[in-house]
């Protein structure tokens, strides 16, 4: 074999190692028993597996817990200190990071949320936790600047050529549950600054009252707005999977030319593109 052929082999099952320990590791951490590692580390250090995965798992934890409240503020916040930092660490070990930054980690947690008995007296915290995560997106997205001189096309083009490009992050939660009024509450500083911060919350909730969020990127602030059913329809159109605008025009109900001027000064709409 030649020394290319050799060293292309050592990479490979080098490679394969590191993938069988790592495997362990998880394997290791979401048991919390070190039997697992034991083949994998010389006998003297065999007696300090334990110790080191303790430690190892306690760090891990908490570095978890930090990501996931920076990620779901709102949560962090419902659900308080005592019960989210238990929450965290469950999650951790059932879906643990597949990558080294933990800000990519966390995207599956609405659904683990959903899923726990011990939170079934939230229904509404798993689409809470959706806005959060689109919050969250939406700060973390591509900046674009808005080409707002290609909106002449919509008087010189049909709208099935035309293509609607949204803002940064744009995304729509949809909910059973006030999850506008509950985030406001929270984050949008003329709630937060009434006497009673989480009355109107309260009173959505007792009214079981469903609610579309509208998030997007307008400059560096990401927004958070309620839209109405007609609104949210058309959205899904003109921005989904970069559609043309003639798919969008027929919702019920909607007035296009009046919701035009409105998005386009608060940044919802940052280019029109005309396709061949």
């Amino acid at each position: 074999m030649s020394a290319t052929g050799t060293t292309d082999t050592i990479s490979t099952e080098a490679f394969q190692r590191e993938q069988i320990r790592q495997r362990l590791l998880m394997q290791a951490l979401r048991s919390g028993q070190a039997a697992p590692l034991a083949g994998w580390t010389r006998a003297p250090k065999r007696a300090d597996l334990a110790r080191g995965l303790a430690v190892y798992t306690a760090n891990a934890a908490v570095n978890a817990e930090r990501a996931l409240g920076a990620r779901y503020p709102t949560v962090q916040a419902m659900l308080g200190a005592e019960t989210f930092g238990p929450m965290a660490r469950a999650f951790w070990r059932q879906s643990p990071p597949g990558r080294g930054d933990l800000a990519q980690w966390g995207d599956t947690l609405p659904a683990f949320l959903a899923e726990a008995e011990q939170l079934a007296d939230l229904p509404y915290l798993a689409d809470v936790a959706r806005l959060d995560d689109a919050v969250a997106q939406a700060e973390g997205a591509e900046e674009v600047e808005a080409e707002l001189s290609t909106l002449m096309r919509l008087g010189d083009t049909e709208p099935d050529r035309l293509v609607l490009r949204p803002a940064p992050g744009l995304a729509l939660v949809a909910s059973a549950h006030p999850v506008v009024t509950v985030w406001r509450a929270h984050h949008d500083p003329q709630q937060t600054a009434q006497p009673d911060p989480f009355a109107d919350a309260r009173a959505a909730l007792a009214a079981r009252r469903a609610e579309t969020a509208l998030v997007w990127r307008q400059g560096w602030t990401v927004r958070v707005a309620e839209v109405d059913a007609q609104t949210a329809a058309f959205l899904r159109l003109a921005f989904g999977q970069a559609r043309p605008l003639a798919a969008a025009l027929g919702v019920p109900g909607f007035d296009v030319e009046r919701w035009l001027a409105p998005a386009v000064a608060d940044g919802l709409l940052v280019r029109i593109d005309v396709t061949t």
